[in-house]
């Protein structure tokens, strides 16, 4: 048997060994069909001592237990190619489960430097809420006790709740969401101008 295939290690390349062998060994089987026809018409006649004919059937017997070898060969190659093929599979999975991993790995490191981000903001938020309040409380010295029930009211956590609702932290914190109207669930600098809307438009401490 000779071949002149040639292939790159690929599934793709493996496959058309595989159609190339396997068309070889399907003329190999036509051919000694062939044979044995031609045999099967000098039967008769070497039978009846044709010495012609007996030539010719031993020739083609010679032919055809080449052929026999042969096709034991075109089964082993195939069977070969398969293999080969069955391996550049593997590696191809191989390959993509890597490069799966890969793409994992990189958008897992993307998610913590996110969460980082996030966890940096919540503290940045927390210690800006509680500058708010040390105002606030420093405010209350000042203030009648008429001005004091909006300034006690900064210091509950519905203002911070209703803003951490129009931020959108919902869907990440736990929280019960504010069954009021929804333009009360505002930025927390636009409800604290409500309480604090007489000192903000009074700039010069007059009333």
């Amino acid at each position: 048997m000779v071949t002149t295939v040639t292939t790159e290690n690929t599934v793709t390349g493996w496959a058309g060994v595989i159609a190339d062998l396997s068309a070889k060994r399907q003329a190999a089987q036509a051919h000694a069909q062939e044979l044995r026809n031609q045999k099967a018409a000098l039967a008769l006649e070497a039978a009846m001592g044709s010495d012609a004919a007996k030539k010719q059937v031993t020739k083609l017997n010679q032919e055809l237990a080449h052929l026999t070898l042969e096709a034991d060969d075109w089964d082993s190659a195939i069977r070969q190619a398969e293999s080969e093929k069955q391996k550049a599979e593997q590696a191809e999975k191989d390959a993509a489960e890597r490069e799966r991993q890969a793409e994992l790995s990189r958008l897992a490191s993307t998610a913590i430097n996110h969460a980082a981000e996030f966890t940096a903001s919540l503290q940045q938020a927390v210690k800006a809420g509680a500058a708010v309040k040390a105002v606030i409380q420093k405010m209350l010295p000042l203030a009648r006790p008429d001005e004091m029930t909006n300034l006690n009211r900064i210091l509950e956590r519905g203002p911070f709740m209703r803003c951490a609702q129009w931020a959108g932290l919902q869907p990440f914190i736990e929280f019960q969401g504010y069954p009021g109207p929804k333009d009360h669930i505002t930025a927390l600098q636009t409800e604290l101008s409500i309480y604090l809307g007489k000192w903000l438009n009074n700039q010069n401490g007059k009333e």
